[in-house]
C-alpha cells in the first residue's frame, strides 16, 4: 500500500475511520494531534490511494461549510479464516469489518495440507465473485478497488503467534506443529497473521464497533469450549506467549465434579460442548451429532424454546457456570464491558443471558458495567480473524504476531 505503513498516515486515516458517517478535516487534525498541514497532506494522499473519499458538507455556525471525509469501505478488504473443530469459516471483510462474501467448509481433517487448499480454493471462489485484486509478479499495483490486503487465521490454542504454527489445537487431530502462516501464504500467494480465536473474536469488536479505547472490554468465547480475551486502550492483552484468557481450569467454586487437572469445579467440566450434549442424551433431549455439535446445540436450543424443562435447565446450568467464572474474572480485570459470543453462544443465548445477568447482578449493580452478547453472530471467529489482518495493516503502532 503506498505509504500506508508511516504512522501519521495510518493514524490519519483510523481517526477518519471512526466517524463512519464523515469526519470535517479540522476534526481530524483536533483528533490526530497532527498539524492541519500534515493532515491536509496526508489525505490528498489517502484519496489519491482510494482510501478516502468526500462524503459531503456539514454547516456547523458562520463561515464555509466543512468538508467531510470518510473511509471508502471496500476500497481494502482482508479475509479471515477460522479453524473450529466444528467447520472451517471462510469471509472477506471490508475495513469496516463487514462481511462482504463468506462461505463455510467442512471441519478439520486429519490432512491439514489438504485442508489448507480447500481454504485456498474458497478464498479464490470468493475474490473472484467480488472481483477482488491482489498484485500479481511482475504486474506491479492493483486496482485500487477492492484490493485484498491479506489474510488472518484465527485457531484454538495452543499456538504460536509469532512463529505462525499450530501447537496443539484441542479437537483438531492432525494438526500438531503445523506451520499454517507460511503453509496458507504459499498456496494462495498473500500475506497472512496468525493468533487465537478468543483474541481475534475480541478484535472484531473492537474494530466493527469503534469501542472507546479508554474501557477495559472482557470478552467470553463460548465454543467448543469456554475461553476469554481482555483489552484495554483498544488493544488485546495476549500474554508472553498468547496464551492469557485459557480459562478452561479456572476453579469456579464447586465441589461436586474431579477433573483430570487434579482440581475440582473447573469450568470446562460444566460448559464445554461435549459435556452438554452428553447431558442432553441423558435428559432424554432429542439432539443428534451426526450434523456435528453445533447442530446438535440449536437441536438443544430449540427444545428449550419449544417449552422442554431439561433442555432449558441443561442450558442454564451451563450459563450459570458460565456466570460464576465471569464474576471472578470481572474481579480480577476490572471492565467496564463484558461481552459474550463465539460460534455456540447464538444456539445458548435466549436462555443463557439471563442466567449470566443473574449470576453476575452484584457486579453489574455496584460497577455500572456493561454485559452484552456479541452483534457478530457464529462467524466471529472468521470476522475477527480478517480484523487482525486490519489492525495489523492500518492501525497505528500495531506489532503484528507471526505474519508471514
Amino acid at each position: 500500500m503506498t505509504d500506508i505503513g508511516a504512522f501519521n498516515e495510518k493514524l490519519v486515516l483510523q481517526t477518519i475511520r471512526s466517524a463512519p458517517q464523515g469526519i470535517g478535516q479540522s476534526d481530524v487534525v483536533r483528533l490526530s494531534h497532527l498539524s492541519r498541514q500534515a493532515v491536509s497532506l496526508i489525505t490528498r494522499r489517502l484519496m489519491a490511494d482510494g482510501l478516502v473519499e468526500q462524503a459531503g458538507r456539514r454547516i456547523s455556525g458562520p463561515g464555509k461549510p466543512h468538508t467531510l471525509l470518510r473511509v471508502v469501505a471496500d476500497a481494502r478488504l482482508a479475509i479471515g479464516v477460522h479453524l473450529d473443530p466444528a467447520h472451517i469459516a471462510v469471509v472477506i471483510c471490508d475495513l469496516a469489518a463487514r462481511p462482504v462474501a463468506r462461505t463455510t467448509l467442512a471441519p478439520p481433517t486429519e490432512d491439514p495440507r489438504a485442508d489448507l487448499e480447500r481454504v485456498a480454493a474458497a478464498i479464490a471462489e470468493l475474490s473472484r465473485s467480488l472481483g477482488a485484486s491482489v498484485p500479481a509478479p511482475g504486474e506491479g499495483e492493483p486496482s485500487t478497488h477492492r484490493r485484498l490486503l491479506g489474510i488472518g487465521i484465527a485457531a484454538p490454542a495452543g499456538l504460536d503467534a509469532d512463529a505462525g504454527i499450530l501447537r496443539d489445537p484441542p479437537w483438531i487431530p492432525g494438526w500438531r506443529d503445523v506451520p499454517v502462516v507460511d503453509a496458507l501464504s504459499a498456496v494462495t500467494g498473500l500475506p497472512a497473521t496468525l493468533d487465537k480465536d478468543t483474541n481475534a473474536a475480541l478484535t472484531g469488536e473492537i474494530w466493527s464497533r469503534h469501542l472507546e479505547t479508554s474501557q477495559t472490554v472482557l470478552y467470553m468465547y463460548v465454543g467448543h469450549g469456554v475461553g476469554s480475551a481482555v483489552s484495554g486502550g483498544g488493544r488485546v492483552h495476549r500474554g508472553g506467549t498468547t496464551q492469557a484468557g485459557e480459562i478452561g481450569h479456572l476453579p469456579i467454586g464447586r465441589a461436586d465434579q474431579h477433573c483430570i487437572c487434579g482440581r475440582h469445579g473447573c469450568l470446562c467440566l460444566y460448559t464445554d460442548a461435549h459435556v452438554l450434549v452428553g447431558a442432553a442424551h441423558d435428559a432424554g433431549v432429542e439432539v443428534s451429532e451426526s450434523s456435528g455439535t453445533t447442530a446438535a446445540l440449536e437441536a438443544l436450543s430449540a427444545a428449550a424454546a419449544a417449552g422442554s424443562a431439561p433442555a432449558r435447565d441443561i442450558i442454564g446450568s451451563h450459563a450459570g457456570a458460565l456466570g460464576e467464572a465471569m464474576r471472578i474474572l470481572a474481579g480480577v480485570h476490572d471492565p467496564q464491558r463484558i461481552i459474550i459470543g463465539g460460534p455456540t453462544w447464538p444456539a445458548l443465548r435466549d436462555v443463557g443471558e439471563a442466567e449470566v445477568r443473574d449470576a453476575l447482578g452484584d457486579w453489574l449493580a455496584s460497577s455500572g458495567g456493561v454485559v452484552e452478547s456479541s452483534h457478530l453472530g457464529d462467524d466471529v471467529g472468521a470476522i475477527g480473524a480478517a480484523s487482525l489482518f486490519l489492525e495489523q495493516e492500518l492501525a497505528p503502532g500495531t506489532v503484528a504476531p507471526g505474519t508471514a
